[in-house]
């Protein structure tokens, strides 16, 4: 086949423009602002560290683990081990100690300056029986849950002692239950660790912490603090700690979000109280589901089994343009709270990188398609991004 010069001269030109616009098309690309920098002057955002096994009941494995470790350094300056720090992952057997991923999640976060957060050292969940248990398999006493109790936090911190900036030190330890007036009461939650030591397990966990790594900043971590008896409890528990010269240094507020639940009021409530307490805040582990509630039915498998009219699962392929308008929205007033109380507001974590790896597809049932994050399962951002990144733009306005 002959080519004439003209056709050469076209071909080209093609190329060139193409090149040009490939490149400007990146560099645009490289030089978005990240949410990192977008909040800067507000709080640090984070996201969780999945490593190599995702948290999902087959312990799957993560097949984007480069993909979610490029949008972290890129997006994120705060990182949280999602499982990999909790009991039952670091230490399955007593004194069999599993560091390799968490090693590797302080050694990224090491090298892309991002705040570190431990999560979590003493929790009623994802903690091996072997705790509670002697070889027999009979309840152990007080004195021995609190020695493995103590050895376990003094070896998991004593190694990153200096690297984890913040620590959630007890998780979840507060329950909360209507009563015959239909009011929310709190209290301490029933869990072996409290049954055996009694709630002054909460008190040693912290001063463990503190021997070791006093430098260390030291947080209580808990869901629902929307409930106004909860975080009435939450703040009269950091309280009694501070006058017992423990230093919590803030409260977690765990915000895993419905479309319709909490209320905005309710959210802001939390900011409210702990300004009033002059306590810190850190929003731990945002996300904000589009499916239906079904709390009520967690670990029940056969429920969504036998869905056939996918009302549980409504968005099983695709979500709807509206439904993550309308999600956007939500996020956007959402952080409309969260920039009003900025002074008190150090960190908002969002749990995970990206909707295709979230646990809420298998919490709290198995095997449904939820979208609650801020990038799709293509890694690309969504409308609820910009709509939030928007808030600041009409704030400088």
């Amino acid at each position: 086949m002959k080519f004439s010069l003209k056709n050469i001269f076209i071909f080209l030109l093609f190329f060139v423009v193409t090149v040009i616009f490939s490149l400007s098309s990146q560099s645009s690309f490289d030089n978005e602002e990240s949410l990192k920098e977008i909040f800067s002057d507000y709080f640090e955002v984070g996201t969780i560290w999945h490593g190599k096994v995702l948290g999902d009941p087959e312990r799957s494995l993560n097949k984007n683990l480069k993909k979610e470790k490029e949008l972290t350094i890129k997006e994120f300056n705060s990182i949280t081990a999602e499982n990999c720090m909790k009991p039952e992952f670091i230490q399955p057997l007593e004194g069999k100690f599993t560091f390799e991923e968490a090693d590797q999640m302080i050694s990224f976060a090491e090298q892309h300056d991002m705040s570190i957060v431990g999560h979590t050292l003493v929790w009623h969940h994802m903690t091996p029986k072997w705790f509670f248990r002697d070889s027999e398999g009979n309840q152990v006493s007080r004195e021995v849950l609190i020695d493995r109790m103590k050895n376990h936090i003094k070896t998991v911190v004593s190694r990153y002692k200096g690297k984890v900036d913040y620590w959630d030190v007890v998780n979840e330890v507060i329950h909360t239950k209507k009563n015959e007036e239909g009011v929310y009461e709190a209290f301490f939650r029933s869990t072996p660790w409290y049954n055996i030591i009694g709630p002054e397990y909460i008190e040693i966990a912290y001063r463990t912490v503190m021997e070791i790594d006093p430098n260390a900043k030291l947080l209580y971590n808990d869901f629902n603090l929307d409930q106004e008896a909860k975080i009435d409890f939450a703040i009269n528990l950091v309280k009694s700690l501070k006058e017992k010269d423990i230093p919590i240094h803030a409260i977690g507020y765990q915000a895993h979000f419905m479309m319709d639940e909490p209320l905005l009021a309710n959210i802001e409530m939390v900011f409210k109280k702990c300004k009033e307490a002059q306590i810190p805040i850190h929003i731990t582990e945002l996300d904000l589901s589009v499916l239906p509630n079904a709390w009520h039915l967690r670990g029940d498998i056969v429920s969504l089994d036998e869905d056939v009219s996918g009302s549980l699962n409504p968005y099983k392929n695709f979500a709807p343009p509206d439904v993550l308008e309308a999600q956007a929205v939500r996020y956007r007033n959402i952080f409309k709270i969260f920039l009003k109380y900025h002074e008190i507001l150090e960190r908002v974590t969002f749990w995970g990188v990206w909707d295709g790896a979230s646990w809420r597809d298998y919490s709290p049932i198995k095997g449904r398609t939820d979208y609650p994050l801020f990038f799709d399962r293509k890694f690309n951002k969504k409308v609820s991004y910009d709509k939030v990144c928007s808030l600041l733009e009409q704030k400088e306005d």
